[in-house]
């Protein structure tokens, strides 16, 4: 088999895997809206499906990380949150997880239309991005994400859940730290890392 044929075969797994497992989630969330008509288990299938959409038309990289460690942190981040469940029990009401859902998503969005096709699971180089949210955060996607993930959280509360969204954040914040290592590689990266000070959240972190 060629190296072009495999590189092929390769990219085309990388969209059918995550994009199956994806549908089959849907499944299951779908069912909990029927039964039960509750908003963050409608817009969990909206909000985690635009990350799906955006990898299968994302564009090919320039360079792309070949450390195991930078995948398997990329991989877990990307996925692990797709075994979250709803359930009966809520620290807050339905409308404000929806809210906060709403809310972590239409920032998510903001990100990813200044991103356009540069997005992606794995570090890679698709070309420095600095316009947008861009000039706030260094990963504003991300904090998008944190906000998202705490209002279904918050309106869907189990020990299973919570354990869930802690090995998630384990693997953004080394995701993080691996996509700044591979991308301080280019010279335009570390000009942008020195004028936008913080990575996920403002004054934090």
């Amino acid at each position: 088999m060629s190296r072009n044929v495999r590189i092929n075969y390769l990219s085309v797994l990388s969209r059918a895997i995550p994009a199956s497992f994806f549908a089959f989630a849907c499944v299951l969330f779908w069912g909990n809206f029927r039964q039960t008509g509750r908003l963050t288990s409608l817009f969990w299938i909206i909000s985690e499906g635009l990350v799906v959409v955006l990898l299968v038309f994302r564009r090919e990289s320039k360079s792309v990380s070949r450390s195991p460690l930078d995948w398997i942190v990329a991989l877990g981040g990307s996925f692990t949150v797709l075994l979250v469940r709803p359930v009966e029990h809520a620290l807050i009401p339905d409308g404000i997880g929806f809210l906060l859902q709403l809310l972590g998503t239409a920032f998510e969005v903001y990100g990813k239309a200044a991103l356009g096709r540069s997005f992606g699971i794995v570090p890679a180089n698709r070309g420095i991005i600095v316009r947008g949210p861009y000039r706030i955060v260094r990963h504003p996607i991300y904090l998008g994400y944190l906000v998202t993930h705490a209002g279904f959280l918050l309106s869907n509360w189990s020990i299973r859940n919570l354990a869930i969204y802690g090995a998630v954040y384990v693997f953004q914040v080394l995701r993080i730290l691996s996509e700044e290592r591979f991308l301080t590689r280019d010279d335009s990266y570390r000009t942008y890392r020195e004028q936008v000070r913080y990575r996920l959240i403002p004054g934090i972190f």
